[in-house]
């Protein structure tokens, strides 16, 4: 398998940001993917997002994705303006950072499909100006857009040349998708794959506070990542885990336990 190694900076929030890129580097990623709303502070504090881009230089780190961007599926009329120029702010900070891919979650509520899919094939023309694909995540708690095959169903109509999925281990268990209906998926149509595994517990139950590092939990993670290597799919597999008991725990250890538990799919 001919992955990428990424750090979501999620997995060690306790950092401050230019740690969590210096502590990402130092641990041997390839990647690393960064929040809008930690950069947008940043600036806001620095006047620049230079010592960022310093940074990224400094450790060879790219930007894998820019996380995230909602609220713009099925979105009322009123508000579309307003949350269209959000998700446009965001296209520009990953321009700016030379980043491709910006996570685009799904909505909640039982709209029309072909509503969302109209909502998503505009949010895909706008990422186009600035050279984005934004990565539609489907969320396994949802109602409507919660596994692969409704996803992909929003992605394959959109029928934009930036139009791809954010595959997220963690989702794709909790929202009941199936290793076939994932084999429908070309991998030029996966943006990223966010990487985790969970707890033995019912599949009702889990929250994002039950991911664990991979091959400490129940996911078939070796199928899911063959699928996707049969797919082609090469692109990076970023380390996402909201668990608050790592957040406690020293930033650098953790970064370095998950680069461990990616060396059976990332040299």
């Amino acid at each position: 398998m001919a992955f990428k190694a990424a750090l979501n900076a999620i997995t060690i929030k306790q950092a401050p940001l230019l740690d969590k890129i210096r502590i990402a580097g130092e641990a041997g990623y390839q990647g690393i993917g960064l929040w809008a709303d930690e950069l947008e502070k940043h600036r806001a504090e620095d006047g620049s997002l230079e010592a960022v881009l310093n940074a990224l230089w400094d450790t060879g780190l790219q930007v894998a994705e820019i996380c995230a961007v909602g609220g713009w599926m099925w979105v009322p009329e009123a508000k579309r303006e307003e949350v269209f120029a959000r998700c446009e702010k965001a296209f520009r900070l990953a321009e700016e950072l030379g980043c491709e891919v910006v996570i685009a979650c799904a909505g909640d509520g039982e709209g029309e499909m072909q509503q969302a899919i109209e909502d998503y094939a505009a949010l895909c023309d706008l990422g186009g100006r600035y050279g984005v694909t934004p990565a539609l995540e489907f969320i396994g708690p949802l109602q409507r857009v919660k596994d692969v095959a409704s996803a992909w169903e929003v992605v394959k109509a959109a029928d934009r040349p930036n139009a791809a999925l954010l595959l997220d281990t963690f989702h794709f268990y909790r929202g009941g998708s199936r290793l076939e209906d994932l084999a429908q998926v070309p991998g030029d149509k996966v943006a990223l794959v966010h990487i985790n595994d969970v707890m033995d517990l019912p599949r009702e139950q889990l929250n994002d506070g039950h991911r664990v590092m991979p091959g400490e939990g129940i996911l078939p993670l070796k199928e899911m990542l063959t699928m996707l290597d049969n797919q082609w799919y090469y692109g990076y597999l970023s380390l996402e885990l909201f668990n608050e008991q790592f957040w406690g725990q020293p930033a650098a250890q953790v970064a370095q336990r998950g680069r461990a538990s990616l060396a059976p799919w990332v040299a």
